[in-house]
């Protein structure tokens, strides 16, 4: 039987931009700054957003401090694809 292979882009990852974009909206956090206050480059910051399983536990403490994001939230994003 043949396999079905998703594109790279899923309904995770989509939860998980969405999590971030309206967290750094709401906390008025610019993209540069976040990439900044992460240690990462610009391009690597929207390389992982389009690929979470990319992320290190650094980063990802870092998005959730700066963004004043649960960790359960954005963990919650990336492996339950919920909200």
């Amino acid at each position: 039987m043949a396999k079905v292979m998703l594109g790279k882009w899923t309904d995770k990852n989509e939860s998980f931009t969405r999590k971030i974009r309206a967290s750094r909206i709401e906390e008025g956090v610019g993209i540069d700054i976040l990439a900044k206050k992460a240690g990462i480059e610009r391009s690597t910051y929207f390389s992982h957003v389009r690929n979470p399983e990319k992320i290190t536990l650094r980063e990802l403490r870092v998005y959730c401090n700066v963004l004043k994001i649960p960790a359960e939230s954005l963990i919650s994003a990336v492996y339950e694809g919920g909200d």
